[in-house]
């Protein structure tokens, strides 16, 4: 047989990773470029104005943005001061209280609009319109709402035979006024979430359960709820922190008087110092604080998301 001599093909070799390494440098560089609108927000109106408030928090800084002397003074006073205290406490009232609630709620209300109902478009988008709904229209609703004399609520509790309630100046049901309103404005934007997440459900899952005959209760619980743990997580962090730093919501509610008396939270506390008493160190050392209690909670939850392996 006739030998046949392997045919040898010189490939540039050394041009072809000069070649790739220039594309890298490229897309590198636009991929710098694309992003730097980005950044340069994130440093000019985040990252520089946080650092600005860490410092400011340990001075004595004014109305005029002067200051005199650094110390430790902002946090030892706020921390023996009974307001904060108090608002704090308030604070944790709502989160304990919306979160879950919310949370419940957004899930079945999830689920619902993911089974095959006539409408579902026409309700998911009266569910989506607290989302896109302004602040002060939300607070004008619901001071109607809850008005003592001809408030909504209030004919609806007469018509079954209860007493009216005074939902916006009694001492008594103020957080729970609060807590209403906070969770029906944070509901549409969490079902839009979940409802993502279901989708992504793969359907395959579901036919297996019905051949094997799994009801609807132990499909949600052993397949639905597991398979939602991420998203849920997702959720819920983007509550607490939602939660904590509720502030529109009370302030255009209600009057001062009643905020300061009865339903103070850490944000509107932060604004009375700031803009009310224009004492701005202390404001600052408040806002660091928040700050840090809500990177804490984030932490947990991300690590106790790690460890249930659904992050």
């Amino acid at each position: 047989m006739e030998n046949i001599s392997p045919v040898t093909v010189n490939l540039p070799a050394v041009k072809t990773v000069k070649n790739v390494s220039s594309l890298e440098r490229a897309e590198r560089f636009w991929g710098w470029i694309m992003i730097a609108p980005l950044v340069i927000g994130l440093l000019v109106f985040y990252f520089i104005p946080f650092l600005q408030t860490l410092f400011y928090s340990f001075t004595d800084l004014n109305q005029f943005m002067n200051w005199t002397e650094v110390s430790l003074d902002n946090y030892r006073d706020l921390f023996s001061d009974d307001d904060f205290y108090t608002a704090a406490f308030n604070t944790l009232f709502y989160v304990v209280v919306c979160v879950p609630v919310s949370l419940a709620l957004s899930l079945l209300l999830a689920i619902g609009l993911n089974q095959p109902i006539r409408g579902k478009t026409l309700f998911r988008t009266l569910l989506f319109l607290p989302a896109i709904t302004m602040p002060a229209a939300v607070a004008m609703v619901w001071q109607w709402l809850f008005n003592g004399d001809f408030g909504l609520v209030n004919h609806l509790l007469g018509f079954i035979g209860l007493p009216s309630v005074d939902w916006l100046s009694d001492p008594k049901v103020v957080h729970l006024s609060v807590s209403i309103i906070i969770i029906w404005s944070s509901l549409a934007l969490k079902i839009i979430i979940l409802l993502a997440g279901l989708q992504n459900i793969p359907r395959q899952v579901y036919e297996a359960a019905d051949i094997d005959g799994i009801g609807t209760l132990r499909r949600f619980f052993f397949i639905t709820l597991p398979l939602m743990l991420p998203t849920l997580f997702f959720v819920s962090i983007m509550s607490f922190i939602e939660v904590l730093q509720i502030f529109d919501v009370i302030f255009l509610m209600f009057d001062r008087s009643m905020i300061e008396s009865d339903a103070m939270t850490v944000t509107f506390l932060f604004y009375k110092y700031a803009f009310y008493l224009q004492e701005k160190g202390y404001a600052s050392a408040i806002a660091v604080v928040l700050f840090v209690v809500t990177l804490v909670i984030s932490l947990v939850q991300m690590f106790i998301g790690k460890k249930i392996k659904v992050t």
